[in-house]
């Protein structure tokens, strides 16, 4: 009932290190290849997505629309602005990818 389990990396490191030592090495080599899941992509594409939309909205938008601000037409505006910080974020994630190969 009181069996202990242990996986390869205890069993090895056990004896030499006290158990304690083992699981560091794998947490050091895991820095060093860096994340598996990378959010700037999906938060790229998301923020590059509504850019878009909103840029669309702002291009097929009558004038008169735009009294309340002043005739500025920050439905497009902001659709620039984000389709260019998701255009950030995609090209840094693509570009960290290809220094990773």
């Amino acid at each position: 009932m009181n069996e202990k389990i242990e996986t390869k990396g205890q069993a090895a490191g056990a004896g030499a290190q006290g158990g304690a030592g083992a699981g560091a090495g794998r947490e050091e080599a895991g820095m060093k290849q860096g994340h598996f899941l990378d959010l700037k992509l999906p938060i790229g594409w998301l923020l590059s997505a509504y850019g878009v939309l909103l840029g669309v909205y702002g291009l097929v938008t009558k004038r008169e629309m735009y009294e309340k601000s002043l005739g500025l037409n920050l439905n497009l505006a902001w659709g620039a602005l984000m389709l260019a910080i998701g255009g950030l974020f995609l090209l840094t994630a693509f570009l960290k990818r290809n220094v990773k190969d």
